[in-house]
């Protein structure tokens, strides 16, 4: 029996790196391997909100799919950055490519997939 995987912080992987994220997106042929879009401000090399970030988001979302994708809230470390409400609005507004049903399983329905809760 398999079991699912989920990718922290996107790998990591810098805007200015793509070696890397086509190591990431290789990982979309496993269908239990999961993303969790996490760390875009500290990824990005632009000012919120964080355009190179985002098209890398667009990227994995591209190929992993929101059911595959979750958002991570990076906190408490987003504090001091770009706070924890404009992280959730980058995704919530910003990200014009999802729609509100990507948003609905980016936000919480792939988490509530994986792992139940009581």
């Amino acid at each position: 029996m398999g079991r699912d995987v989920v990718i922290d912080h996107m790998a990591d992987c810098p805007p200015d790196q793509p070696v890397e994220l086509k190591n990431l997106l290789d990982l979309a042929r496993f269908p239990r391997v999961y993303v969790k879009v996490s760390h875009t401000w500290s990824m990005s090399k632009q000012p919120y909100p964080y355009p190179d970030s985002q098209e890398q988001v667009r990227k994995i979302y591209d190929i992993f799919g929101p059911r595959r994708l979750m958002w991570g809230t990076d906190w408490p470390l987003v504090e001091r950055h770009c706070g924890y409400a404009r992280a959730l609005a980058l995704v919530r507004d910003e990200m014009k490519f999802l729609s509100e049903e990507d948003k609905r399983w980016m936000l919480g329905r792939t988490v509530e997939r994986l792992w139940t809760f009581a």
